[in-house]
């Protein structure tokens, strides 16, 4: 089946045409936490069949929107190239949008850890982080994940830091949402630190 177009000699109808088909906008937002391997792109979008999720990695890679990086041992992942990357403040804009609309949780919905460290890039606000400098790692059974204040900058993604200022044992949505007291799930650092790593979200 041909890609269908809008036909449109505007700039908006093209972002459509390259990144408006279904699930595309999903993909990009996976791979703004790091490279993916085929394998945990198919886990993360599940309804989603293997033939379209071939479909529309080959085509976000004609589009030079993502990439083949080589993992070792024959393997390989996919990663957003710089164009790629230059689509993530509007999709973080589109996540604030949509969480004025999203309720706590919608029973039935499949739900994946890692897009909440999307999320909390979206509500990171500079202002309030002038002056802290903290990596916060977390450790949630086998995943872990770590999200760096810097420079009145945030940066996010999955696995191991050289060096972590706090720890928490859980999620970013066990942190924000669902602990009564954040501070009980430290495992390291200081409740200082973790008090200026919260305040640093517009939540």
């Amino acid at each position: 089946m041909a890609k269908r177009s809008y036909k449109q000699n505007c700039a908006l109808a093209l972002t459509a045409d390259l990144i408006g088909e279904r699930w595309s906008m999903l993909l990009i937002r996976d791979l703004l936490v790091g490279p993916k391997r085929y394998k945990e792109l198919s886990q993360s979008l599940q309804g989603m069949g293997t033939n379209l999720l071939a479909s529309r990695l080959k085509e976000l890679e004609a589009a030079g929107i993502i990439e083949r990086q080589d993992s070792g041992g024959g393997t390989h992942s996919y990663a957003l190239t710089d164009s790629g990357r230059a689509l993530e403040p509007a999709i973080l804009a589109l996540v604030r949008w949509g969480l004025t609309y999203l309720p706590d949780r919608i029973e039935g919905f499949y739900h994946q850890d890692d897009w909440d460290l999307v999320a909390l890039k979206a509500a990171f606000d500079p202002q309030l982080s002038a002056g802290i400098a903290i990596c916060t790692r977390f450790i949630s059974g086998d995943i872990t994940a770590w999200v760096d204040i810097r420079d009145q900058q945030l940066t996010i993604g999955l696995g191991e830091r050289d060096k972590s200022d706090i720890t928490i044992n859980g999620t970013v949505e066990d942190l924000f949402v669902k602990s009564e007291d954040p501070a009980a799930l430290l495992s390291s650092g200081s409740k200082q630190k973790l008090q200026q790593f919260m305040s640093s979200f517009a939540l």
